[in-house]
């Protein structure tokens, strides 16, 4: 904290004396801000939709992970549930999905297109990593499911998208 009141003090002096100031505390503030630029390569995936594969890189953003690229193809992630898909390879793919009380609502715009129950999440291990799984029913039954390697990350996501039970299908490339 006294570092920012610091470099706050720094920072209001050169700009009302208009004098340059030099600062070691003030440079580390400000390489703190600036920070190096974000390789996403580094953050590759596969994404799988139907018969459509493209390339994405993950983002932190306030939701959750968002897996994107250039072509528009959008996946938003909160840790457990595929919330968004956008793109796809499809002019006008949008979905949409909500959680509450076991039942996962798959929506267009403001179009709800079907309801699914959905059990809670079961933990396997599997070969040394951790599978967590998640069983849901409308018309069919279907497993979600997220593998986790031995390292915590997250390796695999596979979740049921839209109301045609189509599967999204994610790959940690690297």
């Amino acid at each position: 904290m006294r570092l920012l009141r610091a470099a706050s003090c720094l920072l209001s002096l050169a700009i009302l004396s208009g004098c340059s100031v030099q600062s070691s505390q003030l440079s580390a503030v400000m390489g703190l801000i600036k920070g190096p630029p974000l390789d996403v390569s580094k953050n590759s995936w596969l994404v799988q939709y139907a018969d459509y594969e493209a390339i994405v890189y993950a983002l932190t953003v306030p939701e959750g992970t968002l897996f994107a690229n250039k072509a528009g193809d959008e996946v938003l992630f909160d840790g457990w549930s595929i919330r968004k898909l956008r793109g796809m390879g499809r002019r006008g793919l949008e979905y949409q999905n909500t959680d509450a009380d076991n039942e996962r609502t798959f929506k267009r715009g403001h179009r709800t297109l079907a309801i699914h129950l959905c059990d809670d999440w079961q933990q396997q291990q599997q070969s040394g990593k951790k599978r967590f799984s998640q069983r849901c029913e409308d018309a069919k039954s279907y497993i979600n499911s997220i593998l986790v390697s031995e390292d915590g990350s997250i390796s695999v996501i596979r979740q049921v998208v839209d109301d045609r039970y189509t599967a999204v299908t994610l790959t940690k490339l690297n």
